[in-house]
């Protein structure tokens, strides 16, 4: 059994991103309840981020180009922790949100564990919780994705399914939580519990995104063949 404090690694990619909100995200980062957190801060060469965070005690991993999940792949590479998970430069954890995670993954024998979360407004007003499903289903999972970026992971499952894949742009969680829960439905854990708040607001990329038709396009495609891999298509996605 392992003991308190546990220790864990936090990966955020960030680049132009605004910086406030940045510095607040990795206070609730750095300043999790019972657990000692190594914090990889990766970026593009001469970001703002490497002077706002200059002070703080995190690790550094520079690229030249941006790429997110390029960015998560590049640092991935510098995980020293038994357990991990990526976190947004805009986003602001709960106090127990590794803690409470990581202890669940260890009573059930799991190795993930996806949380319900709050989303939140710009000023961290709390907007609405979002609650999912209470036991991991690939079937489900093929329909939409609902395990969150957050979530917190073994390293030997990243050991064994990473890199992320770059072919499909924002998709790349999706189709690494596709690759696990194929074979290894049983490796997921859900906690009802909400372990972050998620910013949601006009800057917000995703809805950004929502207005730009041609990105919509080029994301439904993606999803296609994206899924494609994992047998017939179903649903909205396919001719069944």
């Amino acid at each position: 059994m392992n003991h308190l404090p546990y220790k864990a690694s936090i990966i955020v990619c960030t680049y132009k991103g605004n910086q406030i909100h940045l510095e607040e995200a990795v206070r609730s980062y750095l300043n999790q309840t019972d657990c000692d957190i190594q914090l990889i801060i990766s970026t593009v060469e001469g970001d703002e981020s490497l002077r706002t965070l200059a002070d703080y005690d995190v690790v550094f991993v520079t690229q030249k180009t941006p790429s997110i999940y390029g960015q998560l792949n590049n640092a991935t590479k510098y995980i020293e922790n038994e357990w991990w998970c990526y976190m947004s430069g805009n986003d602001v954890a709960l106090p127990n949100k590794l803690r409470d995670e990581i202890s669940l993954c260890i009573i059930h024998n799991k190795k993930i564990c996806y949380s319900a979360y709050n989303v939140v407004d710009g000023q961290l007003k709390f907007v609405r919780k979002l609650e999912f499903l209470n036991s991991y289903s690939f079937e489900k999972n093929l329909e939409g994705n609902f395990i969150a970026d957050t979530s917190t992971i073994h390293k030997s499952v990243s050991d064994a399914y990473l890199p992320f894949s770059t072919e499909f742009d924002n998709l790349g969680y999706w189709d690494f939580w596709l690759r696990i829960g194929k074979e290894h439905s049983d490796w997921f854990i859900y906690n009802p519990n909400s372990t972050w708040n998620y910013r949601v607001n006009e800057q917000s990329r995703h809805q950004k995104r929502k207005k730009d038709e041609s990105w919509e396009q080029q994301e439904l495609q993606d999803r296609i063949k994206m899924l494609e891999r994992f047998g017939p298509l179903r649903g909205k996605y396919g001719k069944a």
